[in-house]
């Protein structure tokens, strides 16, 4: 199974979203999670490409304004939309949980600052949940999150933080129960997938964040082969994210 996680960057461009799915679909994905996704005209122009190209099974926000998730894939799989009952002022929209047979996947774009922290909690409790049962499941999508020392790029080398994330404590409190699957595949590596979008200007080079994650449970960390950054969405304009593409030796199934 191979997932790509992305962020649309406010809904996504009309004028550019058909090139974005295009790159997309150019990675050969069997599930896509899609944060900053909108109930909009774009939304729309977003849920038709993608069934159009195959991925005809789709849970995300629905008569919704703000920022939420897409979870598309070729196969069935059972949904449920905010899974962890977040009220309407806790930013409900921000996971969507898609269950395959044998992986559960939470799709998420936590939102920023200290927004975030009532759904990395239950995050946590949901890895823990999982290792009880022994369970595989993934999260992955926009974190907005992360380790300080080493997901911000100001920060690099230096004995005093320039920048943090809020919620880092929490960031660090998931990691005891699941793995992030591109530092495990590159432990030595530096990239980043955010970078502020600039129309016809360049951007700084010293203002890169890695927010875009993926976290495995251990059930099913063994089954990981490869999670890699695509920044050519980024360097070609369309979005101010790089894609993550993490590839699993397992299969999609009807739930």
């Amino acid at each position: 199974m191979r997932i790509l996680a992305l962020n649309l960057r406010s809904g996504g461009n009309r004028t550019t979203i058909g090139a974005l799915i295009r790159r997309c679909l150019g990675h050969r994905p069997d599930v896509l999670a899609l944060s900053e996704f909108r109930s909009s005209a774009t939304g729309a122009v977003v849920r038709d490409g993608l069934a159009a190209a195959g991925y005809a099974h789709q849970a995300g926000s629905v008569a919704h304004a703000g920022n939420g998730v897409l979870l598309a894939a070729t196969s069935k799989f059972a949904s449920l939309l905010n899974p962890f009952g977040m009220s309407d002022d806790e930013y409900p929209n921000a996971i969507v949980e898609g269950r395959f047979k044998g992986l559960t996947v939470y799709a998420v774009y936590l939102p920023g600052q200290d927004r975030k922290r009532p759904h990395l909690r239950c995050l946590i409790a949901a890895a823990q949940r999982a290792n009880e049962r022994n369970a595989a499941a993934i999260a992955i999508g926009d974190f907005n999150s992360g380790r300080n020392e080493t997901d911000i790029e100001i920060n690099l080398g230096r004995t005093r933080l320039r920048d943090e994330f809020s919620t880092a404590d929490l960031y660090e409190e998931l990691e005891r129960y699941w793995t992030e699957a591109w530092l495990c595949r590159h432990p030595r590596a530096t990239e980043f997938s955010w970078y502020p979008f600039r129309t016809g200007r360049s951007v700084a080079q010293s203002n890169g964040w890695r927010l875009d994650k993926a976290f495995l449970s251990p059930a099913l960390l063994p089954h990981l082969r490869r999670a890699d950054y695509d920044h050519g969405f980024r360097s070609e304009g369309l979005t101010d994210h790089s894609a993550l593409i993490v590839e699993l030796d397992v299969e999609p199934g009807v739930p």
